[in-house]
């Protein structure tokens, strides 16, 4: 009596073998790796397009022919150190053009107490102290305060808007690309305000809205 043979498992070729399992990792991978593996590749290319605008473009447009930060003259460097958003070294220069269509340098400035404040309309914080800003800067203009009000990456109109509700009579410049705000370190809490003495050297760094004593203690010497 012959022996009963099981019919063979044929490989996908045709060929005698093991079960092919492919087709259970195809179902596998048609359902839970897909569901997870899938969102995860797009997130990944939404990432990584992020960052390469942002290497490539600084997050922001490019700033204007002749503005942005630039190198400050060794002459106008009183400290002997690298310029620097630091206490105790002199701040980095910058050319920013202002609302009115005119320009300021922040080293054509030294020989005055100098006040530079970051902020953007959006911010509570900046609306609330924005009032003790033009308030100190009316009375103590003439006797050697500056303002240098830096507006973040907002546009012209927008700014205008904010300008006139506050009366606001010092130059008010625009960061349109967010370079000097970057280099000053601002952003991360608005406002931000560093205070200058008449060598272009930072006394003071401050991070959110400033009171008026506090404003008035930084101009207490003025005019002496």
């Amino acid at each position: 009596m012959s022996e009963e043979r099981l019919p063979a498992e044929h490989t996908s070729d045709g060929g005698e073998g093991e079960i092919d399992e492919r087709p259970q990792r195809r179902r596998e991978w048609s359902g839970p790796l897909r569901s997870v593996g899938l969102p995860l590749i797009v997130v990944a290319l939404i990432v990584g397009a992020v960052w390469y605008l942002q290497k490539d473009h600084g997050g922001g447009a490019k700033p204007a022919s002749g503005t942005g930060v630039l190198a400050l003259d060794a002459s106008r460097n009183h400290t002997g150190q690298p310029p620097s958003a630091e206490k105790g070294r002199a701040a980095p220069d910058f050319r920013l053009n202002t609302l009115d269509g005119k320009s300021v340098r922040l080293s054509d400035l030294q020989g005055k107490t100098v006040l530079i404040n970051f902020w953007a309309t959006w911010c509570a914080p900046c609306r609330e102290e924005m009032p003790e800003i033009v308030k100190a800067y009316n009375a103590n203009h003439a006797n050697g305060f500056e303002v240098v009000s830096v507006d973040e990456q907002e546009d012209p109109a927008t700014v205008k808007k904010w300008v006139d509700a506050f009366q606001i009579s010092f130059p008010v410049t625009l960061d349109t690309s967010g370079q000097v705000g970057q280099t000053f370190r601002a952003g991360t809490q608005f406002p931000t305000s560093l205070w200058l003495d008449p060598k272009g050297v930072v006394t003071d760094i401050h991070y959110g809205p400033m009171s008026e004593d506090f404003i008035n203690q930084h101009l207490s010497g003025l005019g002496q």
